[in-house]
């Protein structure tokens, strides 16, 4: 009754005192204070439902765009839930969710989407010109106002890189490279989507993984990052496609020295 207490104190303020609970402005402030607190409560309900539907679906926050992302379903179109009034799909068809990795990023202010999909060979790739089309129609009903997203799906960063890798002669050279060849591949296949390069992470893999080896060292690393060019980098390097490829001739830059 509190919306009754503000209103019988204003009123006394203005000189209606009379203490009589009968009184007419006493019974006008009990059903206008009635109807206010029954509002008042109606918004904070609402306001926690919001609150906690906000939170729960992490809206705005990379999770939210992330999962969005990865929802999407290539061919088929949104409806709305008469329920949620939420954009949904009819069917959830995993078949028809091309997005295998996504991942969200605020820089200075400007937020950037980045997604990729599977080749026939299993590797990471960009969405075809179609598909891409597709989804950034689709993410239309996923932004948030006033705050636009730059989506980006292109072919991963080429990486090149000179190699010396020392290894016991005691073990055979040609199993040794096509066991170092597989080992390059793995860890670019396994490697976190939208993560940073290291060099030094790659040596460490190459050391652990393929047995025989007792020393490698990567040098002189470049990065061709959105087909904009080769540029040379030491230690470490983020990914503007949030993966990674090697230049084709990769194989042929290591050095084999025996001990």
């Amino acid at each position: 009754m509190a919306a009754i207490d503000a209103i019988l104190s204003g009123l006394n303020s203005l000189g209606f005192n009379n203490p009589s609970s009968t009184a007419l402005f006493a019974k006008i402030a009990e059903a206008i204070g009635v109807t206010i607190d029954n509002t008042l409560n109606e918004i904070s309900n609402s306001e926690l439902v919001i609150n906690q539907a906000i939170a729960s679906q992490h809206y705005g926050g990379p999770e939210y765009y992330t999962a969005k992302a990865l929802a999407f379903q290539y061919g088929d179109n949104l409806i709305i839930d008469p329920a949620t009034l939420n954009n949904v799909y009819a069917v959830t068809d995993t078949t028809k969710q091309i997005v295998k990795q996504s991942a969200f990023s605020n820089l200075q202010g400007a937020l950037y989407l980045k997604i990729a999909t599977l080749n026939s060979s299993g590797n990471l790739a960009p969405l075809t010109g179609t598909q891409l089309a597709a989804f950034i129609s689709y993410f239309t009903a996923y932004e948030i106002p006033g705050l636009p997203l730059t989506i980006i799906s292109t072919s991963g960063d080429i990486l090149n890189f000179m190699a010396t890798v020392t290894y016991y002669s005691t073990y055979d050279l040609s199993v040794l490279q096509a066991n170092i060849a597989a080992a390059l591949n793995l860890f670019a296949i396994s490697f976190p989507f939208n993560g940073v390069f290291f060099s030094g992470d790659l040596q460490d893999y190459i050391k652990q993984s393929v047995p025989g080896i007792r020393d490698a060292y990567i040098s002189g690393t470049t990065i061709n990052a959105n087909a904009t060019g080769f540029k040379s980098f030491t230690g470490s390097s983020p990914l503007y496609a949030g993966y990674f490829n090697y230049i084709s001739t990769i194989l042929s830059n290591l050095t084999y020295v025996a001990i």
